[in-house]
């Protein structure tokens, strides 16, 4: 009976331990706080996915928000985290960064982590958080092929 007691209790600390790591998959980029700040608010939308499955990939978080009006403040964000990008990818039209990617430094557990980004007139755009154990050339593959 103390037994199952302290498996039920360790299986619970485990657990909780688990979900918190995952729900702060992105800390430590200034990205988060674009999650964290807009995910929830009017003219916005965010969706996440946690060990989950996508066009054939396995990846560990995915997290997405499409915006209205934040496309400056995201875009401060941005710039933040790109001075720490190991590979960046951007396409630029007419003098303005419009979309691209940035592969951020793998994490201690080998998982390589992206920033993607999109943004269209009037501060509208898209950010996305990939974790996972996915190359830069899968990352193309997921996101440009239908």
């Amino acid at each position: 009976m103390i037994r199952d007691m302290i498996k039920r209790l360790l299986f619970t600390v485990l657990w909780t331990t688990i979900s918190m790591l995952t729900v702060h998959a992105q800390t430590g980029l200034e990205i988060d706080r674009a999650f964290t700040r807009y995910g929830h608010e009017k003219g916005c939308k965010m969706v996440e996915m946690y060990d989950a499955r996508l066009r054939g990939y396995q990846l560990h978080v995915y997290k997405s928000l499409t915006y209205k009006t934040q496309g400056k403040a995201i875009d401060a964000l941005l710039k933040t985290d790109r001075k720490r990008a190991k590979k960046i990818r951007e396409v630029v039209e007419d003098g303005h960064i419009t979309g691209g990617y940035y592969m951020m430094p793998t994490l201690p557990s080998g998982m390589e982590r992206y920033i993607l980004f999109s943004n269209a007139a009037g501060g509208r755009g898209a950010l996305i958080y990939i974790e996972g154990n996915i190359k830069p050339d899968d990352i193309m593959k997921l996101c440009y092929t239908r």
